[in-house]
């Protein structure tokens, strides 16, 4: 007997030592959740979310019934914990029931879009605790189970993802590499948690934002030119509370684009080609559709005023003389779809390809005068021509017809037997 209480008391100071290190979590509450009697086998996978807002302020939100929303726990970027969800119950966090059903949700006090939204003490805190929920519960300790927001299925559309309202948390700042090394570190080395009914919750100093792009932006009343980036102004709240999932960006009542992913954007940082319609006053709508039928409108009217397609040719200049193959070539300042050479109302040459290069063969011509128009369009309908009189002269003698506007005497050219008429115009 004495033998057996001495092998039970080192199994538990051994136990004991497995659990090294400390963990408070803050035990509080939230109507928002659905009382079940899950067990392990039920829980199978753990769902990373940030919040898109400060800790405190996050966890006062989940606890209010308006909202709709909740999560098992939330962590702050100083590593305090909070549970809001008792595990056994179905906390309302990921956007698809089922995953609900079979799921824990943590909330992370971050900002999927900013740089260093994340602290070495939330990535800690966290890590402890997952590798907790995970032996206690049964959850493999791989990508597979332990998974972002971002990655949970649309249950309406198949091939979406981020749930039903396509939500991109915990983003791209999320260093999942680093995060899965500690969770493993802390499955060998474990810290028991300690549950508390009492805690000073403090928050931290939000992360700079990341700085937004210099470019021009779609605002009511904007002067508009070139590429021009278009947000839908639908914030993380809104997306939150609305459970907005689908936004489409109207010009002039026509749809253009459609956006399934927060922050909806118009091409996310590619923008709209404001040079697609034609200079002065547009009308832009953003329309916005959430759950509950729930439809949201915003008109924003701007002018648009781009500059004039120009056009420049080089290899002749009005009124010179050409001979033999011709070939000009057309700068312009956009790209276009095609430049075209018109020699007397004729087309003689196209090209569609930067650097535009256009070709003459006017030894077929008559000599003298003609008249050369060089034509620019590019796909919008934007044009832009210029005309270029020119005067043919293959002859090896001053054509006669030409005589009452040239003035003409021999010149001789060193350095060769040349002998002949000289232009002065």
């Amino acid at each position: 007997m004495a033998i057996a209480a001495v092998l039970l008391l080192t199994a538990a100071v051994c136990a004991s030592a497995a659990w090294a290190g400390s963990l408070r979590v803050l035990v509080r509450h939230t109507p928002n959740k659905t009382e079940t009697n899950r067990t392990a086998k039920t829980i199978d996978r753990i769902v990373i979310h940030d919040t898109e807002g400060r800790f405190i302020g996050s966890v006062r939100a989940l606890q209010n019934a308006r909202r709709e929303a909740s999560a098992h726990f939330v962590v702050s970027r100083r590593g305090q914990i909070v549970q809001l969800v008792p595990i056994r119950d179905v906390a309302w966090h990921s956007g698809n029931s089922r995953w609900n059903l079979h799921s824990i949700g943590i909330e992370h006090e971050g900002w999927a879009d900013r740089r260093g939204s994340y602290t070495k003490a939330e990535y800690q805190a966290s890590a402890k605790l997952v590798a907790y929920l995970a032996h206690r519960w049964g959850v493999p300790l791989d990508r597979r189970h332990i998974v972002g927001h971002a990655e949970v299925p649309d249950p309406r559309h198949r091939g979406l993802y981020g749930g039903v309202s396509h939500h991109t948390d915990p983003g791209p700042y999320w260093n999942w590499r680093y995060y899965m090394k500690l969770v493993r570190f802390y499955s060998k080395n474990r810290v028991l948690p300690t549950f508390v009914h009492s805690m000073t919750l403090r928050d931290s100093p939000a992360p700079r934002a990341t700085p937004r792009p210099t470019r021009p932006v779609v605002d009511r009343g904007a002067r508009l030119r070139g590429k021009v980036l278009w947000w839908s102004g639908i914030d993380a709240w809104r997306r939150a509370s609305r459970h907005i999932w689908k936004v489409e960006f109207m010009v002039d009542g026509k749809v253009l684009y459609t956006d399934h992913t927060w922050p909806f954007s118009f091409h996310r940082t590619v923008g709209w080609d404001s040079r697609t319609v034609p200079n002065g006053r547009h009308m832009l709508t953003v329309r916005a559709y959430g759950t509950h039928r729930y439809r949201v409108r915003k008109r924003i009217p701007v002018r648009v005023a781009n500059p004039p397609l120009r056009l420049r040719v080089v290899g002749a200049v009005a009124g010179g003389a050409v001979q033999g193959m011709l070939r000009l070539g057309a700068r312009l300042n956009e790209p276009v779809d095609r430049v075209m050479l018109y020699a007397d109302g004729k087309p003689v040459s196209r090209d569609s390809t930067a650097p535009y290069s256009l070709v003459w063969d006017t030894t077929a011509q008559d000599e003298g005068g003609h008249r050369l128009v060089v034509y620019a369009r590019d796909r919008h309908g934007h044009r832009a021509s210029l005309d270029l009189p020119v005067v043919v002269a293959n002859a090896p003698t001053f054509p006669d017809a030409l005589s009452r506007n040239w003035v003409t005497h021999h010149v001789v050219v060193p350095g060769t037997d040349y002998v002949g008429p000289g232009l002065i115009e």
